[in-house]
């Protein structure tokens, strides 16, 4: 499993089954052994690729359930309500304050997303949180978090 700094205390399996009710959707089994072992936290190794590709970005942070509000998952939903896709759910962002999403429904359930924030829906322009922002970074939340490389491993730091 990932080495985490500043993890949140772990959350309760009821707990997060209350939440799995009150979301009407049940998470990745991989995703929420994560959140009861780990609840967030800073990553040593936060290097990611786009799935396919030679590029990608740097992890700032995996959100949990704390009180912190700036690692907070359910404050993250909040302000992302509408903004993201209905079908996603936030687990973590980036140093320029992208989201990494998982899909929870869907064909996809299990695949992890970039979420570009420069690059959002307008919803006053009556667009639709879509595919339009996203790119594929894993299939799954194992292979997203067992492709993350720390600082040695990246051959050039300024081009992630």
């Amino acid at each position: 499993m990932i080495k985490l700094e500043n993890s949140s205390p772990t959350l309760s399996k009821e707990t997060l089954e209350c939440l799995e009710r009150f979301w009407e959707f049940n998470l990745p089994k991989t995703y929420k052994v994560f959140l009861l072992e780990k609840n967030g936290g800073f990553p040593k190794e936060k290097h990611f690729n786009f799935k396919g590709q030679d590029e990608g970005s740097v992890l700032q942070a995996f959100l949990g359930i704390t009180l912190n509000e700036d690692l907070d998952l359910l404050e993250t939903l909040k302000v992302y309500n509408g903004r993201i896709p209905t079908w996603s759910f936030p687990i973590a962002y980036d140093t320029f304050g992208n989201l990494i999403l998982l899909s929870v429904k869907g064909p996809d359930r299990g695949k992890i997303y970039f979420w570009d924030h420069e690059m959002e829906a307008d919803p006053a322009q009556g667009e639709v949180p879509d595919y339009s922002n996203l790119t594929l970074i894993a299939d799954s939340f194992n292979e997203f978090i067992n492709n993350l490389r720390n600082d040695e491993e990246v051959p050039d730091n300024d081009e992630s």
